[in-house]
């Protein structure tokens, strides 16, 4: 599912944000050749799907309550589209 760099180089590092399903964090891993490192998803059964994709990405929870003096750096940080009003799920 990820391409990843095979030269040997250092890869971006990305932080996830209302992540979802992890739609972005492919579509930008894929297009910088990077690699998500962390998420912030609330929704448990979504948080499970990115989890599945993303097995060694830990989930951070509510961005509220991090203490981001404590999370692993990033080169890219995303956020997620909020779909509540247009998502049928």
């Amino acid at each position: 599912m990820h391409d990843l760099d095979a030269s040997g180089g250092s890869e971006l590092r990305i932080g996830s944000l209302f992540s979802g399903y992890g739609g972005l964090d492919l579509a930008v891993e894929h297009v910088f050749n990077a690699r998500t490192v962390w998420f912030s998803e609330l929704n448990e059964p979504v948080a499970r799907v990115f989890s599945r994709h993303w097995p060694v990405a830990p989930n951070l929870g509510d961005i509220t309550a991090i203490d981001w003096s404590q999370v692993e750096p990033v080169d890219i940080l995303i956020g997620g589209f909020p779909c509540q009003d247009v998502s049928t799920v």
